[in-house]
């Protein structure tokens, strides 16, 4: 029984959505909604107080428990790395399907031109949905893309063509990868060094690419579209602040600013809390003096990781302000969430000791594993969804979701469909309108893999199955591993020899569906095979 329920749930992500007469949309009187997706970077599922965080997130925390909202405890990013996840929740598939493997290197486009080839195919996109159900929808990415190169001529510089633009977005102003969260550009300009704020490293760090403007690798800048210049891109001219999260907050309000009421969505992408993390100096001492943080004796290293959290903190109560300001708040579905686990794995067997946070400060509380890893940690993340139009009342929920789900809850919300091209195109994603109405959702399959299929895992219901992962170098972890996550969130008893069934059920599932995932590589993207590292079971 436990097999055929398996194979139906896994059936069901493949259902095309169709528009129908009791999606919110679907009733002409009723003015479209508004879209936000707020990414942050690197922040464990612990990481905001309303999780017992270090750091106190008010804003967060304000959200959270605001009518309206609801709170996802068992949220999931799609991959276990940045660009990984990033294409799962514009596209609602894994992104191994979109040749989405791992991820590059290059600093700033005047340093690099990444070769990274995203959804060659150009897979059906969230700013592709909102532009299909009506004209008036403006879509905005900002923030780190980390999904490929912004010139319009890449391909003659070595590179692929693979912007926001390229992908059905209006208009970005965006860095290529990752960048400080402090004086982002401040290495730009030989004029700008000055202003460099380095906190606990003392120097540029994370740098790739050849020389800059600024006369070394470590220029990271914002671009946006402009036709008129050459590569139909231009970049920043000024320094941005000491807190890069200002900069991200005041070009969302600057676009609100232009709709005038009309219907949009944004993508906005922080950078905090990746390395290189770094607080200013105001956020530091709230923290050091227990106003901001729980008292403690913080190193340096978690000084700027907290006072980090703490600009994240109020962006978000920024962002929120100023949908209020414009009337779009009540009518936006906001989903906030992080793109994986905390930064630094604890090895050999993914649990952290104390002393470990003094230098990687992320925290994933109960759960084990941090980013990479399958185990909870490196994908469990903290997740919410609030829309007070329809979202009736404060609800916490510990059904498990996952990135890919947003691309299809846009979907079901504007009564929308792929193109008939991509209809038969593998989805993992699907519509949770249902959850956001307070009804329950069926059990299904979630895969993660992380570079290859040697490390790898499945999740069908309470149960988890891990086939491998980064932080385990001991022989006890490298075999096949089974949790019931109901009663084991912190994954400490591997139980797959006293439940033979469901270990069958979960890898002739988990074998399907790697074989759906190659099929989308190989039939609907043309992108290199995998050689997958399948289970051993019978198909």
């Amino acid at each position: 029984m436990m097999h055929f329920i398996m194979r139906v749930s896994y059936s069901f992500a493949f259902v095309t959505l169709l528009a129908v007469a009791s999606t919110p949309c679907a009733h002409g009187a009723q003015k479209p909604p508004s879209f936000l997706f707020l990414l942050a970077d690197d922040v464990g599922w612990a990481d905001f107080s309303y999780n017992n965080g270090t750091t106190f997130t008010p804003n967060i925390d304000a959200l959270a428990r605001a009518k309206g909202t609801l709170l996802l405890q068992d949220f999931h990013s799609g991959g276990t790395i940045c660009s990984p996840t990033r294409a799962t929740i514009l596209t609602g598939r894994n992104h191994f399907r979109d040749c989405v493997d791992s991820v590059y290197d290059c600093s700033d486009m005047t340093q690099c031109v990444p070769k990274f080839n995203f959804a060659p195919n150009k897979t059906f996109t969230v700013p592709m949905a909102v532009r299909a159900a009506n004209n008036d929808y403006r879509s905005q990415f900002l923030g780190k893309w980390h999904l490929g190169s912004f010139y319009n001529d890449s391909e003659h510089y070595g590179g692929i063509t693979s912007s926001p633009i390229t992908h059905g977005f209006d208009e970005f102003n965006a860095t290529v990868e990752v960048a400080p969260t402090a004086t982002a550009n401040c290495n730009c300009n030989p004029k700008w060094e000055g202003q460099c704020e380095y906190g606990h490293y003392n120097m540029s760090t994370h740098c790739a690419g050849s020389t800059g403007p600024g006369g070394n690798n470590c220029c990271f800048n914002y671009w946006w579209q402009d036709d008129t210049k050459p590569h139909g891109v231009t970049n920043l001219t000024n320094p941005t602040p000491p807190d890069d999260s200002l900069y991200l907050t005041s070009a969302f309000e600057d676009f609100l600013e232009r709709r005038k009421g009309k219907p949009f969505y944004t993508h906005i992408s922080f950078h905090n809390c990746h390395i290189p993390f770094v607080g200013t100096n105001v956020h530091r001492e709230l923290c050091k003096a227990g106003v901001m943080c729980k008292p403690g004796n913080y190193s340096s290293a978690q000084l700027d990781y907290y006072a980090c959290l703490l600009e994240l903190d109020a962006a978000i109560g920024r962002v929120v302000t100023a949908l209020k300001k414009h009337k779009y708040f009540d009518n936006t579905m906001l989903w906030l969430t992080s793109d994986n686990g905390p930064e630094g794995n604890c090895h050999p067997e993914g649990r952290c000791k104390p002393q470990w946070l003094e230098t990687w400060p992320g925290s994933a509380g109960l759960l084990r594993g941090r980013k990479r890893d399958m185990w909870e940690g490196g994908h469990r993340v903290p997740g919410l969804v609030s829309w007070p139009r329809q979202v009736t009342q404060n609800r916490v929920s510990w059904w498990p979701t996952v990135t890919m789900d947003f691309l299809p809850t846009v979907m079901d919300v504007l009564g929308v469909d792929r193109p008939e091209s991509q209809q038969g195109w593998g989805m993992d994603g699907r519509s949770i309108l249902p959850l956001l109405m307070g009804e329950e959702l069926a059990d299904r399959g979630i895969g993660w893999m992380y570079l290859d299929t040697t490390k790898s895992a499945f999740r069908f219901g309470k149960w988890k199955y891990i086939n491998n992962t980064e932080s385990c170098n001991n022989a006890d972890c490298k075999k096949p591993l089974l949790y019931n996550l109901q009663t084991d969130i912190s994954e400490k008893h591997n139980i797959i020899d006293q439940h033979p069934d469901v270990r069958e059920a979960i890898e002739r599932n988990f074998t399907l569906w790697l074989k759906s995932v190659q099929t989308s590589r190989m039939l609907e993207q043309g992108c290199r095979p995998l050689t997958f590292n399948l289970p051993n079971t019978a198909t």
